[in-house]
């Protein structure tokens, strides 16, 4: 697990009702666990997969979970009689050294779509150092399907209010941000103008690189308004055991993926169009990007092409940019050297609370009193332990 999700009890809660999810993972977990072995949850949340686990007669569970949540695992388990066989790791798996190696580990640390933040990172992490030879990784394996959708509401925000609005306003300059964005959807087979594709295959037993290079060719089914391109995964959880957030399946709480076109195009039936998806991990975080092409047709003398990615969905400041070049030669701040004090009272048996009495004595400008001296060194220390 990356880092903390910051769901709500609420959100845990639909996880848990989202069908058939739910029963696929408890299913896949059944036959995985053997009498007495060891279980390994990843992103553990409150622990329902911990606990399901110890139910079907796993000899002990390690739930680790960097979110607040991991603090209602124990109560939780001591209220299905399994408390003993839990032990809850307070941190990310990546910073996890276990004992022994487990027998089975299941997570499901996805965002809309597998290629979200650390998850293929920490299970890759997680099953070179946390599995042992022959254990089983629940799920298997994922599939990211694709489709170019005609969803005039999905576009709508492409379009107003930047290139039309109730006030007579010129925002056009919004427009070229706006097309650059993914969107959450939940759209049905009906959007469909050509027929899906597969473009990946995530399988957690091999997966090494986290990023996504692929082209896909479509022809249209019908004449129709192509506003953008839909991603949505099938998951393989274990042999046979599948679930989807596809159009046509019942509604996940994962939802599916939104790429709208720079511009909407209509395709006439037996029409191409080409797409290449790049997702690409940079510093934590996954850019999308798609490069669109539609071939000359009834309506068109020549290709069109597309370019669009999500960072170029982003604003950015030449004033923020400027200090991250790699000639800038960074000038010290008051901010630092506060900062720095305050790390240099770290590991002499210091308090908390001594530490800000003597960061506020020697900052008396800086700090009003000792209560907002002592949320600055909580927050700064904080910001480590995260």
């Amino acid at each position: 697990m990356g880092r903390p999700t910051g769901y709500d009890i609420a959100s845990f809660g639909l996880m848990i009702e989202c069908e058939p999810r739910m029963a696929v993972y408890a299913e896949a977990l059944k036959r995985a666990i053997t009498p007495g072995c060891t279980v390994i949850d990843i992103g553990a949340g409150f622990g329902i997969f911990s606990m399901l686990a110890c139910k079907y007669g796993a000899g002990e569970v390690i739930a680790i979970e960097p979110d607040p949540a991991v603090e209602l695992i124990m109560p939780m388990a001591q209220a299905n009689g399994c408390a003993n066989k839990i032990t809850v790791i307070r941190d990310i798996s990546t910073r996890y050294t276990p004992e022994r190696k487990a027998d089975v580990i299941v997570s499901d640390i996805r965002g809309i779509t597998p290629l979200f933040e650390h998850h293929i990172a920490s299970i890759v992490d997680a099953r070179t150092r946390l599995l042992a030879e022959g254990g089983r990784l629940v799920p298997m394996r994922d599939t990211l399907r694709i489709a170019p959708v005609h969803s005039p509401r999905h576009y709508q925000p492409c379009v107003r209010p930047w290139l039309s609005n109730n006030y007579g306003l010129d925002l056009s300059a919004g427009h070229p941000y706006a097309v650059n964005l993914s969107a959450p959807a939940q759209l049905e087979p009906a959007a469909f103008v050509a027929q899906p594709a597969s473009f990946a295959t995530l399988d957690y037993r091999t997966i090494v690189d986290p990023n996504v290079d692929a082209t896909v060719e479509f022809v249209a089914d019908r004449t129709d308004t192509v506003h953008g391109l839909l991603i949505w995964f099938e998951a393989e959880i274990g042999e046979r055991l599948r679930f989807c957030n596809g159009p046509g399946e019942p509604p996940l709480v994962y939802q599916q993926k939104f790429l709208p076109l720079e511009q909407p195009v209509r395709l006439m039936a037996g029409e191409g169009l080409t797409a290449r998806i790049r997702v690409q991990m940079v510093d934590g975080k996954y850019i999308w990007s798609w490069d669109t092409d539609i071939a000359p047709g009834a309506q068109r003398a020549e290709t069109l092409r597309f370019r669009q990615s999500t960072f170029k969905g982003a604003v950015f400041s030449p004033d923020r940019l400027r200090p991250h070049a790699h000639d800038q030669v960074p000038q010290a701040t008051a901010q630092m050297a506060i900062d720095a004090a305050c790390l240099a009272l770290v590991g002499e048996g210091r308090t908390l609370e001594d530490i800000a009495v003597a960061i506020m004595e020697r900052y008396p400008d800086r700090f009003g009193d000792k209560m907002d001296a002592l949320g600055h060194v909580t927050k700064l220390l904080e910001s480590y332990r995260s």
